[in-house]
């Protein structure tokens, strides 16, 4: 049985694991990153992993690595903030030379977009969307059977669409960006802003009052128990994003929207309004086979998705 080794490199932990082609995990390990210990600390953490994952092993496919900040097409990488000194480090030459073996990089978001395609919620299409949902939103597309990634280091930044060329700055810089109004934290200080101006609601119950502990899970424990503001929130992100996109439906045509992360828990009123805004919005004709479904890797998708890279690669 052919195998693949799939490394998921996180700013904590490094997350790794064989994996079968069919997407199956056969062993896994967690180390920590280290990253505060400089370049070399991390390097050899990863080359930890790998070896553990090739212990034994001999029909390897090759190695797929998910990691933080920019990768460009020969597999080095940039702008990774919770990682000091890797600005343009050449990960894909520094594995590939020393296991012998095809390694593939992508940057996380791009990873997990080919975990969903292979393995997960977009197996069987050939034009997918898919994004995390959860701090900040990260995007990733798949275009006729091939993962999108422009010309140069990194395509498909979703979260800094602006879909309001007079709305609130983003971390960024730019202004009105989607990610600015669907992030963890501003979902959180909507209901703030709604129960400090009097809005009665089960979220200051479940705080007790804190309204400093708000989350997207507090306010998702509210809506399950009745909470209407919390619908009305989840309703409000699903207004936001549906409208985001149905210009990308428009632009690209896609057959599939794929939403992860912390904050797709919200579950189905989230997905219905996002589906309702598109079909709203968009072209009829583009939108009314339109899916708008939740990831299916769940929790080790990490490491599957990165195995991912290598079956994309055949």
């Amino acid at each position: 049985m052919k195998t693949i080794v799939g490394l998921d490199l996180g700013g904590t932990f490094i997350k790794v694991g064989l994996v079968s082609e069919k997407g199956k995990i056969l062993k896994k390990e967690q180390l920590p990153t280290l990253g505060e210990k400089g370049r070399k600390v991390v390097l050899s953490q990863m080359e930890k992993g790998i070896s553990f994952a090739l212990k034994g092993e001999k029909d390897i496919l090759g190695i797929g690595i998910g990691t933080p900040g920019l990768v460009d097409k020969e597999g080095k990488i940039f702008s990774a903030p919770n990682l000091p000194d890797w600005d343009n480090l050449p990960i894909r030459k520094i594995f590939r030379d020393k296991f012998h073996l095809l390694v593939v990089v992508e940057n996380d978001v791009n990873t997990i977009t080919s975990g969903e395609y292979i393995y997960g919620a977009g197996k069987g299409y050939k034009n997918i969307i898919c994004i995390t949902l959860g701090t900040g939103l990260g995007g990733g597309m798949v275009l006729d059977g091939k993962l999108f990634r422009g010309s140069s280091l990194s395509a498909a930044e979703i979260g800094h669409i602006s879909i309001c060329y007079d709305g609130p700055k983003c971390n960024c810089g730019n202004i009105g960006c989607i990610e600015r109004y669907v992030g963890a934290a501003y979902i959180s200080q909507m209901a703030e802003d709604a129960i400090k101006k009097g809005r009665k609601s089960k979220i200051k119950d479940l705080v007790k009052g804190d309204l400093s502990l708000i989350t997207p899970k507090i306010i998702s424990d509210a809506y399950e128990k009745g909470d209407s503001l919390a619908k009305q929130i989840w309703e409000k992100v699903g207004i936001y994003l549906g409208t985001m996109f149905s210009g990308l439906v428009n632009l690209l045509n896609p057959e599939i929207i794929i939403i992860g992360g912390g904050i797709a828990q919200a579950g189905k009123v989230l997905f219905d309004a996002v589906d309702k805004q598109i079909k709203k919005r968009a072209f009829p004709l583009l939108a009314k086979d339109i899916k708008v479904v939740p990831a299916k890797l769940g929790t080790d998708s990490g490491i599957i998705s990165a195995a991912s890279l290598i079956k994309l690669r055949y």
